[in-house]
């Protein structure tokens, strides 16, 4: 994790910009030869990270920080020299594969794998003695070649055709598309673009297998019903233009039935037929408090102190967040309507955000991801910036029902109130007891839940722990029927207390306690007590690692950052892939757009964005909450929804 905070977070932190993708890399020109091994001398530029530099060398980053011990650190910096492992070199000119030589190699064995003959080869490299071997380290050159087309039907005229008609070669396209690689393309990158498994691309060009791919080279891809194929972008000034499909399913929400009275901020309904005709170029800005500085500092301050410091939790959440919205970005590089995405630290207060506003980074922005602060979110609303806000953390309801164009990716507290009272109502005669602390939110909390149960038909009694226990709980509990207590607050040695206080009632009554789920980082709780309360907490997310988007997902990530996916990442890929494709239909003001009716099938569960009738106008929520309660193995097992409700 530190590995990867620190090579997305050190070069590119204040300007990554992602016009469909990231910062364009140029191949170094610099080479030398370093025990048998040639490398290029790649110099990091403002904006570049590991994983573009990677993506443009076509080289895994493995192999990077194999040949640079000092990326071990995670450290990576503008004007740092790094050697990038050369395979296959191109000449200058375009028409031989430039290769070195490896140990054990035979001439007879790299004739055989770049299908090249003696003739060819001797042609090619015309100061090489015949009579000697080739040996490691050995710089050859090999023709590039075009691939031979396979499935050739030769057309032969008839003989009552025209004299002067040539017979014509002509590919049989009716099982398979041919593709020409062009510069920067990888194998996943193929797959992912014609919706096929690695494994059946390689075996439909078995020669790929051990090899990487070369520019200009023809591959074949099987053609099965699902397969995409690309489709070219008319010229710019077409206004009819077509945008490049990309191999995924279109999951754009279509026009909301939602006939609410708007208020200004949204210029006219969402017309269908305005699609694509608000611009060619959208910018997306990612607020993320990354808090770099004080991350830094901590952990050089970390031998001194001899203490392993920890990166920021804060930091934890914005660099998976971040990770997964560059995994996702992907999926729309090569689009016709693009992307200029901008990755930006804003800190824990507004500091930051007041100098962005002041110096215009933030002007001609369509659409903000952030921040992470409730504060934050405040001050960017009392701007009146009239661009939608996607807000990956916050979860406050009184910021949806004062200001328009808020959408919170996870449920608003209100949200999970009602879903947990919905839950509670599906038990029969469920007894409800609401604990509230001593602090306003907590009470505020607790009277909202009591609202929202009585809403939902459900018996329920507010009580106050007092520091120590539950108030009147041993009056306020029944016997023979399911006693849902709900937690309020969140504070470590409280909610030991009334876990404790509540696992001695197990014996008399059936209890089910419902809280936060980050009580169970709390190193004080012995875990045997989650599982005699029934502990159930609330999620936004329902992840089914089975399916095939989720696996193909948790690999582009892991090849991308060396580790797996967490929420948060994938939280961020469904916004991306749920609300880009918005932008870019019906730009900035794609709100009317929302249809609060469809329930988009995400990587990380499902979504379904609604306006409840207390939201201002164009605020919404994902109302999707999922309810796990654990199991005397200590698992987890969905509660809410059941299947049928799914």
């Amino acid at each position: 994790m530190l590995k990867r905070i620190l090579i997305i977070l050190i070069p590119a932190i204040f300007a990554v910009c992602y016009s469909s993708a990231q910062v364009t890399v140029e191949i170094s020109q610099e080479k030398i030869l370093e025990n048998g091994q040639k490398f290029y001398l790649h110099t990091v530029q403002q904006g570049q990270t590991l994983y573009s530099i990677c993506k443009a060398y076509s080289v895994a980053e493995k192999e990077v920080i194999n040949n640079n011990p000092e990326l071990q650190s995670g450290t990576l910096s503008i004007g740092q020299v790094i050697r990038i492992p050369i395979e296959n070199e191109i000449s200058k000119d375009g028409k031989y594969i430039i290769y070195m030589v490896k140990k054990g190699e035979t001439l007879y064995s790299l004739l055989k794998r770049f299908d090249t003959t003696e003739k060819e080869f001797y042609a090619a490299n015309p100061k090489l003695n015949k009579k000697e071997s080739i040996k490691a380290g050995d710089e050859i050159y090999f023709p590039v070649k075009e691939k031979k087309p396979e499935n050739i039907a030769v057309v032969t005229p008839k003989p009552d055709d025209k004299p002067n008609i040539p017979q014509v070669q002509v590919r049989d396209d009716s099982k398979y598309i041919y593709h020409t690689v062009e510069k920067g393309e990888t194998l996943y990158k193929i797959t992912k673009q014609y919706n096929i498994e690695l494994d059946e691309l390689i075996a439909e060009n078995p020669s790929l297998a051990n090899r990487p791919l070369s520019i200009n080279e023809t591959i074949r891809i099987p053609r099965k019903n699902n397969t995409v194929k690309p489709v070219v972008a008319k010229p710019e000034g077409d206004d009819n233009r077509i945008p490049v499909v990309h191999a995924m399913p279109d999951t754009t929400p279509v026009q909301s039935d939602d006939t609410t009275q708007r208020h200004n901020y949204t210029p006219g309904e969402c017309n269908p037929d305005e699609w694509y005709t608000h611009g060619k170029e959208f910018t997306v800005a990612l607020l993320m408090s990354f808090e770099t500085g004080a991350n830094l500092r901590d952990l050089a301050g970390q031998e001194k102190r001899k203490v392993p410091q920890k990166i920021r939790s804060v930091t934890e959440k914005a660099v998976d967040f971040y990770s997964g919205c560059l995994v996702a970005l992907e999926n729309f590089k090569n689009e016709d309507v693009k992307i200029k995405f901008k990755a930006f630290d804003i800190g824990k207060d507004n500091t930051i955000l007041t100098t962005m506003v002041a110096e215009g980074k933030l002007d001609g922005v369509d659409m903000i991801i952030g921040p992470a602060y409730k504060s934050q979110v405040d001050y960017l609303n009392s701007l009146d910036l009239n661009v939608p806000m996607l807000l990956p953390f916050v979860t406050d309801e009184n910021i949806l029902k004062n200001n328009p164009y808020n959408i919170m990716l996870n449920p608003s507290k209100q949200d999970i109130r009602n879903e947990v009272a919905k839950y509670a109502s599906q038990i029969e005669g469920c007894n409800a007891i609401i604990v509230k602390g001593t602090s306003d939110d907590s009470k505020a909390s607790a009277a909202k839940y009591v609202d929202a149960m009585n809403n939902a038909g459900v018996s329920a009694t507010e009580l106050a722990f007092n520091g120590s226990s539950i108030e009147n709980i041993g009056a306020s509990l029944k016997k023979g029927v399911e006693n849902i207590i709900v937690i309020t607050f969140e504070t470590e040695m409280s909610i030991t207390r009334v876990l404790t206080q509540a696992f001695k009632l197990t014996d008399d009554y059936k209890i089910t306690l419902v809280a936060d789920p980050k009580i169970m980082n709390y190193e004080s709780i012995d875990p045997n007590y989650y599982v005699e309360v029934k502990y159930t907490y609330f999620s936004n997310t329902n992840i089914n690692y089975k399916t095939p988007n989720v696996k193909a997902f948790i690999s582009r990530f892991h090849n991308a950052f060396l580790c797996e996916p967490n929420t948060d990442a994938y939280i961020a890929a469904d916004a991306i892939n749920y609300f880009i494709p918005l932008l870019q239909k019906a730009g900035k003001d794609f709100a009317p757009c929302i249809d609060q009716n469809y329930i988009y099938e995400g990587l990380g569960g499902e979504r379904q964005y609604h306006k409840d009738s207390n939201y201002f106008d164009n605020s919404f929520s994902n109302k999707k909450v999922y309810l796990y309660t654990i199991k005397d193995d200590y698992s987890f097992t969905q509660v809410y929804p059941t299947e049928s409700q799914n």
